[in-house]
């Protein structure tokens, strides 16, 4: 039983420990992010889900986007990533509970089932004189049930509640509609920066002066 908690605990202390960390990226440097649906295999069937994919590689976690969306400086782009970030956080600590909770819900159900314990005994269908000098009919030397009936389905209620937020928590960490939404600002602001035009100086043999450059 305290493996089995030390277990739960050391899953939650994972989950909350998780760093997101992004490092800097110049804006001049950005590309559009692009999107792609894949298959997706797990235990139950198969589905798909969607991959984002930055400069022709793969992104392996939704979260690093991050990176190139606070690059561009667009505030709506980074609204909505920040709305995914504290969904995703949110879920984070609802899998550290869900899981604590789960645990000291089991603990209690295991605590009050003393079901295993219990022996009837010996049946005696007639009444029988012991080598003690006791007289047995029907069950004897047996050993009742201490089991709290009440304590132990509180504890199996407890169980699976924490089970039913640990999952929606697990649910939170999926990109939904704000990440979706925030790609597309992110690449909309790409598209609307255009051309860049500025005074640049220039030198051509003997002619100097200064120029219009544009820079896409």
């Amino acid at each position: 039983m305290k493996n089995l908690l030390f277990f739960f605990l050391l899953c939650s202390y994972q989950v909350c420990a998780q760093a997101d960390t992004t490092r800097s990226v110049h804006k001049e440097a950005l590309k559009p992010i692009e999107s792609d649906l894949t298959p997706s295999y797990g235990r139950y069937g198969q589905g798909v889900k969607i991959q984002y994919v930055y400069d022709g590689l793969d992104v392996r976690h939704a979260k690093d986007l991050g990176q190139y969306i606070y690059a561009s400086g667009d505030p709506n782009a980074i609204h909505e990533f920040e709305r995914y970030m504290g969904s995703r956080h949110a879920g984070g600590w609802l899998i550290a509970g869900g899981v604590l909770t789960s645990a000291v819900g089991l603990g209690v159900a295991l605590a009050n089932d003393h079901s295993g314990e219990a022996s009837k005994g010996p049946y005696y269908a007639v009444a029988t004189v012991m080598p003690n000098g006791t007289v047995c009919a029907g069950y004897c030397n047996s050993v009742p049930d201490r089991t709290n009936p009440t304590a132990v389905k509180a504890g199996v209620t407890t169980l699976f509640s924490g089970l039913l937020v640990a999952a929606i928590g697990a649910w939170m960490l999926r990109p939904g509609q704000h990440l979706r939404r925030s790609v597309q600002y992110y690449n909309r602001s790409l598209k609307q920066q255009g051309i860049l035009w500025q005074l640049t100086p220039y030198s051509s043999g003997s002619n100097s002066g200064v120029g219009l450059a544009g820079r896409f």
